[in-house]
């Protein structure tokens, strides 16, 4: 009796540990692959600024600063994890621009998003905070875990709608395994008011003749605006065109963004021809490429020990529990058949 008892309970915890392997793959690391809850990360850029608008030196006619030129710049970009509601999460963003002498050169943009840890996608905001923006889809803050070669859509504030991200090719980039991920917009209609609120939204028509000189317009695009002035009210209203060309490559597994360039513009529209006022070119640094390799290779391994390291021992040490419950079970059943 005590040997069908003693074969029974090895067979259960066989079946136990066997049954906690599949748990832990099938049922808790899809729980652990999510956004994190405690992200608190700063990612380091640099680049340089063709071109900027000086506000400043406009109100005041400084002519010889109202335009910034091939200034060389580096870019923070601070994000944090505000708060978590199951598979919804609030997050922070917080990118600086800063010129050579480590002063800002524009106010600190905040952008606040909800998302859906698992996709990283906007979702409706489930919080009481009034600066996220519903009217945002798809992609907004990264790459979710589980990266694949497809085309996302993703969220540009600059033009209030959807652009395609699209897969590009797997790439052996920075020394590890990557996704490479492009999206591009032509010059197109400027729409997001924090950033219109950086530029003036209309002149008045003296000024406007006064800057022309100084836009490196070409003579024909001059002659135009000459010919169009006297057609205009005063003040001239002034509209936004923005373009962009940007580049993302991914650790698949984990979504982290190893490396990222962009280039960015946004221009007055003046009749048919366009004036830049903004044109910004920045990287990763070696640093934050090598931060995010170091983030991607932790939380592989953390995936990969959890997801099949101990999944697959604890199932392979209950099958081999198991078979030695039923094997003592069965030399039970034959003693007593010999008795």
């Amino acid at each position: 009796m005590k040997g069908k008892i003693g074969g029974s309970l090895v067979l259960l915890l066989g079946l136990l540990l066997v049954a906690a392997g599949l748990v832990l793959k099938f049922a808790l690391l899809p729980m652990m692959a999510v956004f994190p809850d405690d992200v608190d990360e700063t990612r380091h850029y640099e680049g340089t600024l063709a071109v900027m608008l000086n506000a400043s030196a406009l109100e005041t006619m400084d002519v010889a600063n109202i335009f910034l030129r091939d200034v060389p710049v580096t870019v923070d970009r601070h994000v944090t994890t505000e708060a978590v509601d199951g598979n919804k999460a609030l997050v922070l963003e917080e990118a600086t621009m800063f010129g050579p002498d480590g002063n800002p050169l524009q106010p600190t943009q905040q952008s606040w998003y909800t998302i859906d840890r698992k996709t990283t996608e906007h979702i409706p905001n489930f919080t009481d905070n009034t600066g996220v923006m519903d009217a945002r889809q798809g992609l907004v803050i990264g790459f979710p875990i589980g990266t694949e070669q497809i085309t996302y859509d993703g969220w540009s504030d600059d033009l209030q709608t959807t652009m395609p991200v699209e897969f590009v090719a797997e790439e052996e980039h920075e020394g590890i395994n990557t996704y490479h991920f492009y999206s591009a917009s032509d010059p197109a209609a400027l729409v997001d008011p924090a950033v219109l609120a950086m530029f003036p939204q209309a002149m008045p028509k003296a000024t406007l003749a006064g800057l022309a000189p100084m836009l490196n317009l070409p003579p024909e695009m001059l002659q135009g605006l000459a010919a169009l002035m006297p057609l205009l009210p005063d003040p001239v209203p002034l509209s936004y065109l923005y373009g962009y060309d940007t580049h993302y490559w991914v650790e698949p597994t984990t979504g982290v963004l190893i490396d990222y360039t962009k280039d960015e513009a946004r221009y007055i529209a003046l009749g048919t021809g366009q004036v830049e006022v903004f044109h910004l070119t920045y990287e990763a640094t070696d640093q934050s490429i090598a931060d995010a390799k170091e983030d991607a290779e932790d939380g592989k391994s953390m995936m990969n020990l959890f997801g099949m390291i101990i999944p697959f021992a604890a199932i392979g040490v209950g099958a081999v529990v198991a078979l030695g419950g039923l094997f003592m079970l069965g030399r039970k059943r034959k003693t007593a058949a010999a008795a």
